[in-house]
């Protein structure tokens, strides 16, 4: 199923002070932005500049993730030109001094899916029934100017650099 949502990210303090204007309405209960005076656009969904990240992961992601545990595949594709929030909405700037309410999509389905394993072999255990095993297989690639490039091997931006298996949230 696929759905087309769209966020407005909020000016950057670069854009305030150099006087930028903000050229996008959004329509109030409406999925359509208006660019200058003239444009509209529908979407799916749309996300103002206050939407919170989790409303966005709510709205867009967590039934994704949710399919993953009926044996579906998933896949979140955030496109825009360069400076339009794209890191920012996915979670992929690795900063680790992230406030929780600020995390993207990426950390918070990786967070959903280590503890949907976790409540569904509990439950599976308490009830005496087998507990289920799950594999779950990820990709994140960025492609920049018609290059891809996978998140997991960007070697010249992390020095040591290492993988590992992991069989919960915590380790």
């Amino acid at each position: 199923m696929k759905k087309r949502p769209i966020k407005i990210r909020p000016q950057l303090a670069r854009e305030k002070i150099e006087g930028c204007h903000i050229c996008t309405y959004v329509m109030p209960g409406e999925p359509q932005v208006i660019l200058g005076k003239d444009k509209a656009f529908t979407y799916d969904f749309v996300f103002d500049m206050d939407s919170q990240q989790e409303t966005i992961y709510g709205t867009c992601t967590e039934k994704l993730i949710e399919g993953c545990f009926e044996g579906y595949n998933a896949t979140v594709f955030a496109y825009g030109q360069t400076g339009s929030g794209k890191t920012y909405t996915m979670g992929t700037g690795f900063d680790v001094n992230i406030a929780d309410e600020e995390l993207g999509i990426i950390p918070r389905a990786v967070h959903h899916l280590f503890k949907g394993i976790e409540e569904r072999r509990r439950t599976a255990q308490e009830q005496g029934r087998p507990v289920p095993e799950f594999k779950i297989n990820a990709q994140f690639l960025e492609v920049h100017t018609h290059f891809p490039a996978s998140l997991f091997f960007f070697f010249f931006f992390f020095k040591n650099l290492f993988f590992c298996c992991c069989q919960n949230l915590t380790q």
